[in-house]
């Protein structure tokens, strides 16, 4: 390897996070297929339960997801009975979104197979382990974020 290039040792590390993301999303996959949920209507789900009103620009930034791909998701979603939008009182130009009942009761739903995912992932290490892992993944994060903010070279 040259001088630029990560050991074997961060590289199996970093194999070692993206194989359980892997696997963490395909467990979440299969699950929510089985109830006729995409992984992306649980986001947007999930996120309307937590944050209700939120505009569209907003969930797709929480989303990580393009505003043109959450658009046609919400308009899926609102055909299905799952969400509702609403003018928002501060600016005419957006809409504030919410979850109708019926999404209300779904979003219940695919959060317990998000919790029993999550609960079986941390059932593998400590608690000590799960806040190291917190901490180290944050530290992370910061430094991607750097990474994205620079102009590609």
């Amino acid at each position: 390897m040259g001088t630029d290039d990560p050991d074997a040792n961060t590289v199996r590390s970093w194999l070692s996070v993206v194989r359980a993301y892997h696997l963490c999303d395909a467990a979440m996959v299969t699950r929510l297929t089985a109830m006729g949920v995409k992984l992306a209507e649980h986001e947007v789900l999930a996120n309307l339960a937590s944050k209700p009103g939120i505009t569209q620009q907003a969930l797709a930034a929480r989303c990580f997801s393009a505003k043109s791909h959450i658009s046609a998701l919400l308009a899926q979603m609102e055909a299905r009975g799952w969400v509702r939008r609403e003018p928002d009182p501060t600016d005419a130009r957006a809409k504030q979104l919410f979850l109708t009942r019926s999404g209300e009761a779904l979003a219940k739903r695919t959060g317990k197979v998000q919790a029993a995912v999550v609960e079986a992932m941390a059932s593998a290490v400590s608690p000590e382990d799960m806040a190291r892992t917190e901490r180290v993944m944050n530290a992370v994060s910061v430094e991607l974020e750097k990474l994205l903010a620079e102009k590609p070279r």
